[in-house]
């Protein structure tokens, strides 16, 4: 806004006011148009904004310096978040600069800010005066936390390196797709129990947290942020079938596929995470004006693309950089007249600044823990919930904490999420390929080096190839591998896989065995598809075969079954309809 429209806000008694911290020989007259001109006039001379300007103490020079690389907004909660106090007087980002005193003088700051806002003028004159911004570093701790206390209790922390569990996890949700082996409930379109306990039996390291055996999919954290993930991102479309993307990641385990899902989630995903916070009821109340999800979580993964990777980032840390870096983001746009809660309509209301700090709290441990922790993208450190307290009034009145994400306390960047997150060009796993897990002798017999290093994953891709012979030996077997290219395998995949898990170069006589299956692969193709048809009786196969048309392009196989080439349908249809019958 310009100069002088913001000046004419205010009142005679405030434009006196701000005179008097201006400074000069004062206006000719007392009427509010002079006053008016007075001060535009004054505020738009270089000198004399240079000399407000060294009025200033250096909060409020840092005041002015982040509304001007801010595009003249001054965005009061972020700068208390970056420096721990409001610049000069001022009473909070909700209160005009004359509102929390009757008799309070302005402060020249007051003079250059104007309802938490630079003037365009204004911009233009402080250009050579403001420094460069203050860029805003989060530090991380280098050590693994491993304690915390809680009141006079040391209490131990739980710790989850999700890099490698990740990769694998996601991989196993998406071979039990293609295997058909994941249902969901017609209600709710969330997996059944049986899944939940499918999907829990195929995880490289389990959930967060132990379960019981009758577990429910809502009760799980990794399963069901995998499904979501996969749902929402492409990789599964419809009634739990796998995309072509998802087909792809399957077989290729490749990062740049994983990359594009990733960023598919995040800037389009519909599923909104805050439901996944139960104990916050009122979520679809005609009062509660929610945001669109995709734009909290691109906040989210924006804000962390700026942390540092391979160091611990505490909650608190980067829930405060959220709001530093600009990157905060409203969960609830009804304002004072949103329907959330937690327990008592009225009493559990959530419309206040500190409710609402705790909801956008509550909603971001979610999407770092369920979704970027469960993909491998962020290592974690966290407590059981009920060992930890949010410190929120509402907290002790109605439950004895609100998810299972409220323990989650630090996390770290690990090598997964730095290429993910923009950080890294490519990706460079933190643990090398791990030593060989095979070796294969010349008569085809597979035996594993160690095998308890054999993950779920692994023991299904061997089984693609081979046969178990015992717990340590396999076996290639040629109608295994016909059998998984059959449902879509690569068998180039294959050999990659066979090459770098075994010991040493692969024997000649394995390269013979996948080159033979190779060309036996070839050895017949399909020239074009046909048409059987099946007559009703014996003279109607002699009409066809007798009829100078139709008998030039259709055969009879056995019986009363004919074979018609697909390019000669039409043709055959229409010399039926001569004859007098029609082919359905």
């Amino acid at each position: 806004m310009k100069l002088e429209e913001q000046i004419w806000g205010y009142t005679v008694e405030d434009l006196k006011k701000l005179i008097r911290v201006c400074g000069g020989p004062g206006p000719e007259g007392t009427r509010k148009e002079f006053l008016v001109r007075y001060l535009v006039e004054r505020l738009t001379d270089p000198a004399s904004v240079e000399e407000l300007w060294e009025r200033l103490d250096p909060l409020s020079q840092k005041a002015v310096a982040a509304a001007f690389h801010n595009g003249g907004e001054f965005d009061e909660e972020a700068f208390v978040a970056q420096y721990g106090e409001r610049p000069a007087h001022r009473g909070s980002i909700y209160t005009s600069i004359f509102s929390y005193s009757y008799n309070a003088e302005p402060h020249p700051l007051d003079l250059l800010l104007h309802h938490n806002e630079l003037p365009r003028e204004l911009m233009t004159l402080l250009e050579p005066l403001v420094p460069p911004p203050e860029r805003f570093r989060l530090q991380g701790l280098a050590d693994t936390p491993v304690a915390i206390r809680v009141e006079d209790e040391e209490i131990p922390l739980l710790q989850a390196d999700t890099e490698e569990a990740g990769l694998h996890d996601l991989a196993a949700y998406l071979r039990l797709v293609k295997r058909g082996a994941l249902k969901h409930t017609t209600a709710s379109q969330q997996l059944t129990a049986t899944s939940a306990r499918t999907i829990l039996g195929n995880l490289l390291e389990g959930d967060f947290f132990a379960h019981e055996e009758r577990v429910k999919i809502k009760d799980t954290i990794r399963p069901f942020g995998l499904d979501v993930f996969a749902r929402t991102s492409g990789l599964v479309r419809g009634y739990y079938k796998l995309s072509d993307g998802g087909e792809a990641l399957l077989q290729s385990r490749s990062p740049e596929a994983l990359l594009d899902a990733f960023e598919t989630w995040a800037n389009e995903g519909h599923f909104d995470e805050l439901s996944r916070i139960s104990t916050i009821k009122g979520q679809k109340s005609k009062r509660t004006r929610l945001s669109p999800s995709a734009s909290r979580r691109q906040a989210i993964v924006e804000a962390l693309s700026w942390c540092p990777t391979g160091v611990w980032i505490s909650i608190p840390d980067f829930l405060r950089a959220l709001k530093i870096w600009h990157f905060d983001f409203e969960i609830d746009l009804s304002n004072y007249g949103t329907g959330l809660y937690v327990g008592d309509a009225h009493y559990g209301w959530l419309g206040y600044a500190d409710d609402r700090s705790l909801v956008k709290e509550l909603y971001t441990k979610a999407v770092l823990m369920e979704y970027l922790g469960s993909i491998g993208v962020l290592d974690v450190v966290y407590l059981p919930p009920e060992d930890v307290e949010l410190g929120y009034e509402l907290y002790d009145d109605y439950h004895d904490y609100y998810s299972p994400y409220d323990g989650l306390l630090f996390f770290r960047i690990n090598p997964l999420g730095a290429y993910l997150l923009g950080q890294a060009g490519e990706y460079a796993p933190s643990q090398p390929a791990d030593a060989a897990l095979f070796s294969i002798d010349p008569v085809l017999v597979l035996t594993l080096k160690d095998p308890d290093a054999l993950t779920p994953n692994l023991r299904h891709q061997l089984g693609q190839f081979a046969v178990e012979q015992d717990r340590q030996y396999y076996r290639l077997d040629t109608q295994q591998i016909l059998n998984a290219l059959e449902s879509g395998s690569d068998l180039e995949h294959i050999a990659d896989f066979l090459a770098q898990w075994h010991e040493g170069p692969l024997p000649a006589q394995a390269t013979d065995w996948l080159e033979e299956i190779q060309d036996n692969t070839r050895a017949f193709k399909s020239d074009g598809n046909a048409l059987l048809l099946k007559a009703r009786s014996q003279e109607l196969i002699q009409l066809v075969a007798e009829d100078p048309v139709l008998g030039k392009f259709s055969k009879v196989l056995v019986g009363r079954t004919l074979v018609i080439p697909k390019s000669k349908e039409k043709a055959f249809r229409e010399r039926l309809k001569e004859l007098g019958y029609l082919l359905p």
